[in-house]
């Protein structure tokens, strides 16, 4: 679900009275962050549906095309975000299309490690590019200043947001 369009002044007011740990400024911020990122994510994933790819998959790969050595599933998962089971039902249609590969961890049998092949990386090839068009034309209003700021402003909510996780 997308947030289309933003609560009014007025509606944060009525909220504010009601809820009084409300801040009305910071419930602003809040919800333009999460409306612009949940239109990003969503763009992006109309964008590798045309390519014929889902976004787990991408993300997958594109974790994989980070590794230098065959990962473990549960270490994968991590990196997602995601649990294990979830990340296990997405890698076996990966391996069944030739994009990953299971591998034998050498010192400990019960560890399953994730490679990518040749074939995951021909899609991340082709995928890419066109993603990477998509991000300038998106931030392409921004100067190199702004930039900046946006991502400096972005890391101090990402940081406080693993507070919130750990309550």
């Amino acid at each position: 679900m997308i947030l289309k369009e933003m609560p009014s002044y007025q509606t944060l007011l009525e909220k504010a009275e009601r809820y009084p740990t409300m801040d009305i400024q910071i419930t602003e911020a809040y919800l333009h962050v999460l409306r612009t990122g949940t239109i990003l994510h969503h763009c992006v994933e109309r964008n590798l549906s045309k390519q014929g790819l889902s976004y787990g998959r991408f993300m997958i790969l594109g974790l994989l095309s980070r590794q230098e050595d065959p990962i473990p599933v549960c270490k994968l998962a991590e990196l997602a975000g995601v649990t294990t089971p979830t990340v296990s039902a997405v890698l076996s249609g990966m391996v069944r299309d030739g994009l990953i590969q299971r591998v034998e961890d050498p010192s400990d049998r019960r560890v399953v490690r994730i490679e990518m092949l040749p074939e995951g990386q021909k899609i991340l090839d082709e995928v890419l590019p066109d993603l990477f068009v998509h991000q300038t034309a998106v931030m392409s209003r921004l100067d190199e200043t702004e930039l900046k700021t946006l991502m400096a402003l972005l890391g101090k909510v990402r940081l406080d947001v693993g507070k919130c996780s750990e309550e």
